[in-house]
């Protein structure tokens, strides 16, 4: 019983660290600060509460500190995937063109957006690992809402009720609140084989300034560009939009662009765009009436 109790405290300590050990030290200050406020004298009492303050601001500090520690960890790790994972991408040729995106963004009345994208990837390479694409807003994003964005992606097979698990993605954050994704697939996709996957985002005040009265663009570009896209953009419930194209004419061998509402009632704006040119600036500028 010594030894496995000897054991237990050995893997604590070296899974927690010097700062695991100051946590739990505080802890029992503060529990035994406590105890002495309830059931001892007024000197002790006072003494006691001193001691509970105390060691509630050292647990605090010490707390903030891990934290802060761990994400430094978790940005190193994920700038050196990032890195890697580009180097593996210039080096072996790791490259994939989209024959097929679906983005369909659902705007609240605050600003949030649940973005739910279904798109294809054909590899152009004899064997790929992984494969990246960027979201985000379209505006100067305060960094504060990094932490509350969201993203899952998962397989799909757009023709049955198969596939719906769920892979392993990393994720970094470029200029101009820019999410890069990289989803690392299951098993090396081959040359010319389909890779359909759904991506479901959640931005917290992705289209405020869009909601408080400001037109917003609604644009991808693509390198080289896909065989079909579709862009629909769903309202807040109430609100009814004007839109112009951005990029239509001269980017898409054909185009349309309807009005329409869904079972909700929300009103929605729908691109359709097919042979969209590689590198064109293509889809929507939206505004509230």
């Amino acid at each position: 019983m010594l030894a496995s109790t000897v054991e237990a405290l050995q893997s604590y300590v070296l899974n927690t660290g010097v700062i695991g050990i100051a946590e739990g030290l505080l802890g029992v200050l503060a529990v035994g600060g406590i105890l002495s406020a309830l059931l001892g004298q007024a000197g002790v009492r006072a003494a006691a509460v001193v001691a509970v303050v105390v060691a509630i601001l050292g647990l605090f500090v010490l707390l903030v500190a891990n934290k802060l520690e761990w994400r430094r960890r978790t940005e190193l790790d994920r700038r050196l995937l990032r890195r890697y994972c580009d180097l593996l991408h210039e080096r072996c040729d790791f490259t994939w063109r989209i024959t097929d995106w679906r983005q369909v963004v659902t705007i609240d009345p605050n600003g949030d957006t649940r973005d739910r994208i279904t798109f294809t990837a054909v590899p152009d390479c004899d064997a790929l690992d992984f494969l990246t694409f960027w979201e985000g807003p379209h505006w100067e994003w305060p960094e504060r809402y990094r932490r509350k964005t969201e993203v899952h992606v998962r397989s799909v097979e757009l023709e049955s009720d198969g596939g719906g698990t769920r892979f392993d993605v990393t994720t970094c954050w470029l200029s101009r609140g820019r999410l890069k994704v990289t989803v690392h697939l299951s098993e090396p996709a081959l040359r010319d084989t389909e890779i359909s996957l759904v991506a479901e985002f959640v931005f917290p005040a992705k289209c405020l300034p869009f909601v408080q009265g400001s037109p917003e663009e609604f644009v991808k570009k693509f390198s080289p560009g896909p065989e079909h896209l579709e862009y629909t953009v769903v309202l807040p419930p109430g609100c009814s939009g004007y839109w112009d194209g951005v990029g239509l004419r001269s980017g898409t061998a054909s185009h349309s662009i309807q009005r329409r509402r869904n079972s909700n009632g929300c009103e929605e704006i729908h691109l359709v765009a097919d042979g969209v040119a590689t590198g064109a600036r293509v889809g929507m500028k939206l505004d509230i009436k």
